[in-house]
C-alpha cells in the first residue's frame, strides 16, 4: 500500500478486513493438528521453571520464572502486531509470520495490514470456559502461546465448524512450525507451541539464557 493516499489505504484496509473476517468451513483444512499435541505443564514447568505461585486468571508478570524472565523479548512482528514472548518462540513466530504475509502478498491481498496480536506471555492460570475456575497453569505464563484478532474486532471464539479466514491461512504456517492450534480445544484465536518442539528446543541448547 505504498504510495497509496490515507484515504485509499483506509479503504484497503476495511477491504481487507472483510476478507480476511469471512468465515470459511475448517472441513477444508482438515486433518489439523497432525502429529502435534498441545504442550503439558509437566513439559513446561520441566523446560522453563515454574511461575511463583499461586497465580490467578489475571496477568501477574512479574510472577514468570527466572529462565522466562531471562528469555523474555518483545519484537515488532508486523505492523501492529510486537508481542513479547520467549526467544525461540519470537523468531518461530517470526518466520510463521513473513512466510504467510508473502504468501498472502502474491494472492494480492495484505493480511498484514490488518493482523494484530491479542497477548502472548501472559503469567496465569487458564481462564474458564465451562464455568468454573482452573487451577492449571496457562501456556501464556510461558510465552509459548499467542492469540490473534484482526484490528478493531475482538478475537475469535469457538467457532465450531466454521473459522475466520485470517485463521485458516496462519493455521498450516504454524502446524508446520511445530505449533499446536486451538481450535481442536475449542479456542479458535489460539496457537501454542506443541509439546515435541518444547523438547526439542531444550534438546537443542535453544532455552537456555
Amino acid at each position: 500500500m505504498r504510495g497509496l493516499s490515507m484515504a485509499k489505504k483506509s479503504k484497503v484496509a476495511q477491504g481487507e478486513l472483510a476478507y480476511y473476517a469471512a468465515m470459511v468451513p475448517l472441513q477444508g483444512l482438515l486433518p489439523i493438528n497432525v502429529g502435534l499435541k498441545p504442550a503439558r505443564e509437566e513439559t513446561m514447568i520441566s523446560a522453563l521453571g515454574s511461575p511463583e505461585m499461586p497465580l490467578t486468571i489475571q496477568d501477574q508478570p512479574d510472577r514468570a520464572s527466572p529462565l522466562v524472565k531471562a528469555l523474555k523479548v518483545t519484537e515488532r512482528l508486523s505492523i501492529n502486531a510486537a508481542p513479547t514472548g520467549i526467544k525461540p518462540a519470537i523468531a518461530s513466530l517470526a518466520g510463521i509470520l513473513k512466510d504467510a504475509f508473502a504468501q498472502e502478498d502474491q494472492a494480492g491481498h495484505d493480511l498484514e495490514s490488518v493482523l494484530d496480536d491479542d497477548g502472548m506471555l501472559a503469567v496465569r492460570y487458564r481462564r474458564p470456559t465451562n464455568g468454573h475456575p482452573s487451577t492449571k497453569i496457562s501456556n501464556h505464563s510461558w510465552g509459548t502461546a499467542i492469540d490473534f484478532r484482526l484490528v478493531g474486532h475482538d478475537p475469535p471464539a469457538n467457532t465450531h465448524g466454521m473459522i475466520p479466514r485470517f485463521i485458516a491461512v496462519l493455521l498450516p504456517f504454524f502446524n508446520g512450525a511445530g505449533w499446536y492450534s486451538g481450535i481442536s480445544f475449542s479456542d479458535t484465536m489460539h496457537f501454542e507451541v506443541a509439546d515435541d518442539t518444547i523438547h526439542k528446543w531444550a534438546t537443542d541448547g535453544a532455552l537456555k539464557p
